[in-house]
């Protein structure tokens, strides 16, 4: 396991490949970690509040129990992570892509989804009240139980989700 001044000062070098590091429990609020390679990284209850991880590749990462709230993930690529009961109030996942990730019991109020890849997404039990996902590719996603009071959804295309009353969307788009 490597803390958390150890990864700064490497990011600062020029080192962008964190493969398979343990950063459990590390706190890294604020850090600016853009186009840094996490992928299969041990994260569980980090703290990345207001991290900038724009364009960051965390593929298969565990983020379980982690703090993400107002992290910035833009175009990142977080295809089947783990960030099951995460916390990530007012998170900029635009453009990201998620397709497979374990989003269920996570707190999403005010993210902003905007066009992100959330296809087969498990967001079951998630609070997604007041975000928005204009635009969102939910194909085959698991909405069960899912808090969308006041959420944005126009554009967002829905085929084959699993909707908070636990009906199966038609094919179309929400307009």
């Amino acid at each position: 396991m490597i803390g958390a001044a150890e990864i700064l000062q490497s990011y600062a070098a020029g080192k962008r490949n964190f493969r398979r590091v343990n950063l459990s429990g590390v706190a890294l609020g604020s850090a600016k970690l853009r186009d840094t390679d996490f992928s299969l990284a041990i994260m569980t209850g980090i703290d990345l509040n207001h991290a900038d991880l724009s364009q960051a590749i965390l593929t298969e990462a565990d983020l379980t129990a982690a703090n993400l709230s107002k992290a910035c993930f833009y175009r990142a690529n977080l295809q089947k992570a783990k960030l099951q009961g995460s916390v990530l109030s007012e998170v900029v996942l635009r453009r990201a892509y998620l397709q497979g990730a374990i989003l269920s019991r996570a707190i999403l109020k005010g993210g902003n989804l905007q066009q992100a890849n959330l296809m087969q997404v498990d967001l079951s039990g998630a609070d997604l009240s007041g975000a928005d996902l204009t635009a969102a590719f939910l194909v085959n996603a698991n909405l069960r139980g899912a808090n969308l009071t006041g959420a944005k959804l126009s554009r967002a295309i829905t085929t084959g989700a699993i909707m908070p009353d636990g009906r199966v969307s038609e094919p179309l788009v929400r307009t």
